[in-house]
């Protein structure tokens, strides 16, 4: 019987099936930990990445209010603040 492949191929399926579901339950974080994340996170400074993503967004919803395309650069929107 073990050398039947529709045998072998079901333990195989049920083996990986079940450590899935266990390593599942093993990392499912709970509420608490929920929780504790979102304090970490909500305190903290937001990256350069971040603050990027935030000038950009800044910048579309700017473009999207004005009639000028946004490649068109202005003179003074070329000047970095220093």
């Amino acid at each position: 019987m073990a050398g039947n492949p529709y045998f072998k191929s079901v333990l195989w399926l049920l083996g990986f099936g079940g450590m899935g579901y266990g390593l599942m339950l093993l990392t499912e974080p709970n509420a608490e930990k929920i929780e504790r994340i979102k304090a970490s996170a909500s305190g903290s400074k937001p990256s350069a990445d971040d603050q990027k993503k935030a000038l950009f967004m800044k910048k579309l919803q700017e473009a999207a209010t004005t009639s000028t395309p946004l490649y068109r650069v202005r003179p003074q929107d070329n000047k970095k603040d220093s």
